[in-house]
């Protein structure tokens, strides 16, 4: 899961317009570097096999050349390929590593077909190490650990079998035979090299002690691999389906070919010898068919793990919610103690599914961490045998992963959702407001001054026809209170949307406002025309923003600027105050509000004696106009952008 995020990170390394020729290049010489050894190791196995097959072939003291050269060549290239591929899969299986030492103790089987006694007797000496690390490899299937005390013992048993005595054997045997079932000599084999001294007498004793091993041990193994896939949970046994039956024929067919020489150390007569060379060939097919059973299984578990993401994927929709998510996971992955845990930033602790507080996992349960771009996102409790199924791990994390983005999706939405609703309700109570007081002022003041205008003017038409002499001085009066109510009008219009704005846009506007600011503020703001709306809105913002620090911050100092880069405007008002500003008072939730009207984002960073600072962005870009209605570069028209003219005529 967190492996996809790596390829952003390689397209963000490289210089902007860089070709992708290049990149994917760059890439691959990355991937070369990071699997140098193990290009190295398959590089030595593929050089052993041939070598193996070249040199197997010409020896003619063999009973089964060519047999014997393909099996050698198997030994080698078969574990070394399937552990590479393993750890490729599984990089944290060891089982990987196991089968690649087991292919490279192989390459020095090699030399049990040279004909030099030296080389000869070496080539000997390698059987036992390949045994014991067969034996390894099976037991260790497929976890690639040794978990119980029933498997390290069994492995401390053949290792003291086998790697003890075979120093001994080596040095005090002058003749040695091959112990695998089709390396026999055609008549008589090439000395032991390697013997320096005569056998002792109890080596015959010995000797009868190791073939009794030979059959206990592999007897043992197949108990060990029938328990614990019957004792084992569905996982395990899931796991083990494939490669455990493979492991369980080799190891019975190796027990049944070592008592036929333990009961007649010449094999059997005549009439059996059908039966013997049928159980060695099986016995032979069976050892290479071993590193291809877990190979075989690696794939099947990722088919499976791949059905079963599926139908997760499949039963998700729509998107479950997280305390229903533990239930749809238990049945596809044979675990029904299956538990989930989220991590919650907010408090940087782990919750449950329910929203209480995350229990740790306890006996026979592992807890395998879920990341999202490098950070704990989701754990997965589950049965300690789960693990040795990554693949439905990995299956499970990702439909975690998928119901956790769905929640915090769902989450915001109706967070969203019910910021709207409550700006719509204070910008509509914002409006409600201001057009009570539009209405007030106009009743008390503009409306009161024409009123009385007119009185005046008719006052002075009735002096005209009784001619008095007053009506001059009447409509003075008249005259006089007309224009006083004319300027209330063009006053009342101007707080509605400023002629400086209208007319010079952003720059003139915030100008002509700090002109009547009691306060030196200094104003970097692009002369560029905006789309109108923009425009008023991010005039008010300021104008709030600057009345705030008048009234409130005993600042000494303000600046205003304003950039435009990414179609987005950048506006920000800083001033040298006290600080600790009240991000829910009325005034600074109005800006937000307006602001968040057309698209936009309201930042307020206010540490206490350290002044503040707001930030507004306005989305100019062809969406966010889309959002508001606009139109990215549109020039208001006459009346939109001075109303006042048209009150005014």
């Amino acid at each position: 899961m967190d492996a996809a995020a790596t390829e952003p990170a390689d397209a963000a390394a490289a210089p902007p317009g860089a070709p992708l020729e290049p990149l994917a290049r760059r890439s691959s010489r990355r991937l070369l570097r990071s699997c140098r050894w193990e290009w190295g190791v398959a590089g030595i196995a593929l050089a052993a096999a041939v070598a193996a097959l070249w040199i197997t072939l010409r020896a003619s003291f063999l009973s089964y050349p060519s047999w014997l050269a393909v099996q050698k060549a198997d030994f080698i290239i078969g574990p070394v390929g399937v552990g590479l591929y393993w750890r490729h899969r599984r990089p944290d299986n060891r089982l990987g590593l196991l089968l690649i030492a087991l292919g490279l103790v192989g390459a020095v089987y090699i030399l049990e077909s040279s004909t030099v006694p030296a080389l000869f007797g070496v080539g000997l000496q390698a059987e036992a190490p390949i045994y014991v690390m067969t034996s390894l490899v099976i037991i260790a299937f497929p976890s690639g650990r040794l978990d119980g005390r029933a498997e390290r013992l069994l492995i401390t048993v053949v290792a003291v079998t086998l790697l003890l005595p075979a120093p001994l054997l080596a040095l005090a045997s002058p003749h040695l035979g091959p112990y695998f079932s089709i390396s026999g000599c055609r008549a008589s084999c090439p000395p032991n090299g390697l013997a320096i001294w005569p056998a002792p007498s109890w080596m015959p004793q010995l000797l009868d002690v190791q073939g009794v091993m030979l059959v206990v041990i592999p007897v043992a193994t197949a108990c060990l691999i029938v328990s614990r896939f019957l004792t084992g949970t569905p996982p395990r046994r899931r796991a083990m389906a494939v490669g455990g039956p493979i492991a369980l024929v080799f190891v019975l067919t190796q027990a049944t070919y070592r008592s036929i020489f333990l009961v007649t150390p010449n094999g059997l007569t005549e009439t059996g010898k059908p039966v013997q060379d049928a159980i060695q060939w099986i016995f032979a097919g069976a050892r290479s068919l071993l590193w291809y059973g877990f190979l075989f299984a690696l794939i099947v578990a990722e088919l499976y793990a791949g059905g079963v993401l599926r139908r997760l994927v499949r039963n998700s929709l729509p998107p479950p919610a997280l305390r229903d998510l533990e239930q749809m996971l238990r049945e596809p992955l044979g675990d029904p103690s299956l538990r989930l845990g989220f991590w919650r930033p907010s408090t940087l602790a782990w919750t449950a599914a329910d929203g209480t507080p995350f229990v740790p996992p306890g006996a026979g349960q592992a807890l395998t961490e879920v990341k999202q771009d490098g950070h704990p996102a989701a754990a997965i409790v589950h049965d300690v045998q789960l693990a040795e199924d990554p693949e439905l791990l990995q299956a499970a994390g990702t439909v975690a992963l998928l119901a956790l983005e769905h929640a915090n999706l769902d989450t915001a939405w109706k967070k969203s959702l019910r910021e709207l609703a409550d700006s719509r309700a204070r910008i509509s109570q914002a409006s409600d407001l201001e057009r009570r007081r539009l209405g007030r002022d106009l009743h008390d003041g503009a409306q009161q001054r024409l009123v009385h205008a007119i009185v005046t003017l008719k006052l002075a038409q009735s002096a005209f026809k009784e001619g008095d002499g007053t009506a001059e001085r009447l409509v003075g009066e008249g005259l006089q209170q007309t224009e006083r109510g004319m300027a209330e009008l063009r006053e009342l219009a101007h707080g509605i949307l400023p002629a400086a704005l209208t007319h010079g846009g952003l720059r003139a506007g915030v100008d002509a406002f700090v002109e009547r600011v009691d306060l030196p503020v200094e104003v970097n703001l692009p002369s560029a025309r905006l789309p109108a709306e923009i425009e008023a809105s991010a005039y008010f913002m300021i104008a709030e923003a600057l009345t705030n620090v008048m009234k409130h911050s005993g600042a000494s100092h303000a600046r205003v600027t304003a950039t435009v880069d990414d179609n987005v405007l950048q506006v920000d008002v800083r001033d040298d105050g006290a600080g600790g500003a009240d991000p829910t008072g009325h005034g600074l939730v109005g800006m937000s509000d307006r602001v968040a009207a057309f698209g936009g984002q309201l930042t307020i960073d206010s540490p206490a004696d350290r002044g503040t600072h707001v930030q507004a962005r306005f989305p100019l870009s062809e969406a966010g106009a889309l959002q508001t209605g606009l139109e990215v570069g549109r020039k208001p028209s006459g009346d939109a952008r001075d109303p006042s003219r048209s009150i005014s005529g």
